[in-house]
């Protein structure tokens, strides 16, 4: 049913909670594709011992496959390198699951697949998340989000806020820290059939200082072209349905405002 894909940089604290969550799940149905991006930890040694560990589980007869980029592909290149890979033919949805992030509980994917099962396969499934941080947890609800013009103009952007078939799933922009926006857009633009959870899937991980998102050393030298390139994607990108092009517009003139102003938010 599933191929959940995986990027990682020097998450290597961070990787045993992530893939505990995974083989705790109650449902058997999925492979796994794990995308190191040259990290300089032991992030590869952890992930081969749990390959082995995932090998020897009773009733799992799925694929764990391992890929090492051969230079830095940021996590918008290491998704497309994970969504290339032909392990992805096996699932018929594909996950996408940050290697500081976890499974909320063992039933996740369970869940998943009562949603799509009831509503007769779906092009993609809205998933509610759960924020983790320094303040404790609380769910962020997206289970009312059940139309494309709902869903692209949310400041939810993430992709592992989104379960998509694999022959519908779209791929991200690379060499960026702003991959999420135009990808999602363009998701949106590429599906018809929509089903939602209330139930918080994957728990973002708010702890982690060493994240894309907030190492500012790791972002030093790399906001500012990303900024230019997040514009060029959105300037590029070309969508039919009349919703995803009001966002786009939205977003473009966002963009442009953020390079006016030498601001790095999306």
């Amino acid at each position: 049913m599933f191929t959940i894909i995986i990027p990682n940089y020097n998450n290597a604290s961070w990787l045993d909670q992530m893939f505990e969550s995974v083989y705790k799940q109650t449902y058997d149905g999925y492979s796994i594709v794990f995308v190191d991006d040259c990290s300089t930890d032991n992030s590869f040694e952890i992930a081969r011992n749990w390959r082995d560990k995932f090998n020897e589980l009773p009733g799992w007869y799925g694929d764990f496959k391992i890929i090492e980029n051969a230079h830095k592909r940021w996590n918008g290149g290491s998704r497309n390198v994970g969504l290339k890979s032909s392990t992805t033919l096996i699932g018929n949805y594909v996950l996408f699951l940050d290697s500081d992030d976890y499974f909320a509980d063992e039933h996740c994917l369970e869940d998943i697949v009562g949603v799509i099962e009831a509503n007769h396969y779906p092009d993609l499934i809205r998933l509610s998340y759960i924020v983790k941080d320094a303040n404790g947890e609380f769910l962020s609800d997206l289970g009312d989000q059940d139309t494309v013009e709902k869903i692209v103009a949310n400041c939810n952007v993430a992709c592992w806020t989104k379960c998509v078939k694999t022959n519908k799933v779209v791929e991200f922009s690379e060499n960026t820290l702003m991959e999420d926006v135009a990808q999602h857009i363009k998701q949106l633009d590429s599906i018809e059939t929509i089903a939602t959870t209330h139930k918080g899937i994957v728990v973002w991980n708010r702890l982690n200082e060493n994240s894309c998102s907030r190492n500012p050393e790791l972002q030093n030298g790399k906001w500012r072209s990303s900024l230019y390139r997040h514009y060029a994607d959105l300037l590029d990108l070309q969508v039919s349905k009349p919703e995803c092009q009001l966002e786009l517009e939205r977003r473009r003139a966002i963009a442009l405002d953020n390079i006016k102003n030498d601001r790095f938010e999306q």
